[in-house]
């Protein structure tokens, strides 16, 4: 899957005239405006595909969490490496990009999406392992909404030439807490 995402992403972004490398600014213009309904329903079947496989996955919904959790991490970790095979991009944790469109768009270098899919890997695992019967802490669960929360308005203030460290570090480490700690 991200093998497939990471080559209709190149196929886009060619299509609308950046080339094979990462967007450095909002795309606009004609061809992106021909592009951007594409890439939304691209995303959002991304996230679906996702879904699918949870629910198929597991059973209840700690498994299903962990399973979309592991399968979401892979997957966005999995697209990095493909775009650097692929289009010799990223070249480095802090290369920027316009990362996701959904609610709006999201901008950062790539360490930052790539530290929450590590998160979420390890988290997903640990879920889809867990006895079952046990259940989450009222706390960590607390504290894993409240990093995701966190973490999305890190991502949603950035912008094409700004990341808000300050708040998404404290976000990623308050989402690690409640996410391993379940």
């Amino acid at each position: 899957m991200g093998f497939l995402e990471a080559v209709v992403v190149l196929y886009l972004r060619r299509l609308i005239g950046v080339g094979f490398v990462h967007v450095q600014a909002a795309p606009s213009g004609p061809a992106w405006d021909a592009v951007r309904a594409m890439e939304l329903g691209r995303e959002a079947s991304t996230l679906a595909m996702i879904l699918a496989v949870a629910l198929l996955a597991g059973r209840g919904l700690r498994a299903r969490l962990g399973a979309f959790a592991f399968v979401f991490g892979v997957w966005d970790i999995a697209y990095y490496a493909w775009l650097a095979v692929l289009a010799g991009w990223p070249t480095g944790p802090f290369d920027r990009d316009l990362l996701f469109l959904i609610p709006a768009p999201w901008w950062g270098p790539v360490l930052a999406p790539l530290l929450v899919a590590l998160v979420l890997v390890v988290a997903g695992v640990r879920l889809l392992r867990a006895p079952s019967g046990v259940r989450a802490r009222p706390l960590g669960a607390g504290a894993a909404a409240g990093g995701t929360a966190l973490l999305l308005l890190a991502f949603l203030l950035a912008g094409p030439s700004s990341f808000p460290w300050a708040l998404y570090l404290p976000a990623l480490a308050l989402f690690a807490f409640g996410s391993l700690g379940w």
